[in-house]
């Protein structure tokens, strides 16, 4: 991932308010985390793509035996929405390569996009957010989750449920991407040297306090004076949708998080941190947050750079 100039990154780091230009908002665009009641009120409009996302491709039979009517299936692992890059697994491909995934799946730059937790593990969420990220990213800014993913469809036996395929209508997207919602690493070294802003781990205890290290990190640990907000923390239990306000103050309370402070996401390839990015700026509002997208994978590889073993609070 290229760095940012030494000028832009000494303004993002102060307060992590440097923002690219303001778009106007597409029109018929909708909050950034719908229910299914919404949906239902929503299912026909035009402009509109539901995209289910499933981990693997290998899931698209789930896919077939029932859908939200209209959706179509995308496998997050296998449809080109994370790639290597400089020898880091799991980063954002380059514009014109992550605009020919989005338009592939029949979104251009003035569609309505519906992402829904459609996968069959716990916190597949993540990768709903993965994508969300995405598309804020390359200036889709007209997307939104579905809370509770299709579990909180097919919940409702009044809501209809389509079999088989969907076919893929492509369309023509054109990116234009913003530094608005990403963090490197050049910029994690300066926050931890200035504290101008609160290092969110994203990921499970276990890995935060270094009892544990995922096959893609070097080593094991966090980044110091990080806090820990297990992504799990802010899921519902079955792990496909946010959890009410109340427990997302008591998690944020428990985890030493403060709502409004400008924050850095990590975990260890940006999956689990985008469900943190996304609870702490479109759900709680604070519009001062950044995704790591090398996040440990990347860090952990310098032996040059420092990490610690943290004490998690969940």
């Amino acid at each position: 991932m290229a760095s940012l100039s030494a000028a832009a990154l000494g303004i993002a780091v102060l307060g992590l308010a440097a923002t690219a230009p303001a778009r106007a908002a597409p029109a018929s665009s909708a909050p950034p985390l719908v229910d299914a009641a919404w949906l239902r009120a929503h299912l026909h409009d035009r402009g509109q793509v539901i995209l289910e996302v499933y981990d693997t491709a290998t899931q698209r039979p789930a896919y077939e035996a029932g859908h939200i009517p209209g959706a179509v299936f995308t496998g997050f692992l296998n449809d080109g929405w994370r790639v290597p890059r400089d020898g880091i697994p799991g980063m954002l491909p380059p514009p014109e390569q992550i605009a020919g995934v989005i338009g592939h799946f029949g979104i251009g730059n003035a569609t309505r996009v519906i992402i829904v937790p459609a996968g069959r593990a716990r916190g597949d969420f993540n990768a709903a957010a993965r994508v969300f990220w995405t598309l804020r990213m390359e200036g889709a800014d007209n997307a939104s989750i579905l809370n509770g993913g299709d579990r909180a469809w097919f919940a409702d036996p009044a809501d209809p449920v389509a079999r088989g395929n969907v076919p893929l209508r492509p369309a023509v997207f054109v990116p234009h991407p913003t530094t608005e919602y990403l963090a490197t690493m050049p910029m994690v070294r300066a926050t931890l040297a200035s504290h101008a802003a609160q290092l969110v781990d994203a990921r499970p205890p276990a890995q935060f306090e270094g009892r544990v290290k995922a096959p893609v990190d070097a080593r094991a640990g966090t980044l110091p004076g990080a806090r820990n907000l297990p992504f799990s923390a802010v899921l519902t239990a079955d792990g496909e949708g946010v959890r009410p306000m109340p427990e997302l103050a008591q998690a944020l309370h428990r985890a030493g998080v403060e709502r409004g402070a400008p924050s850095i996401t990590f975990c260890n390839t940006g999956h689990f941190a985008s469900t943190d990015w996304f609870v702490l700026r479109e759900v709680l509002a604070n519009p001062r947050v950044r995704l790591y997208d090398g996040s440990m994978s990347e860090w952990s590889r310098d032996a040059s750079l420092p990490m610690v073993p943290g004490h998690s609070a969940f």
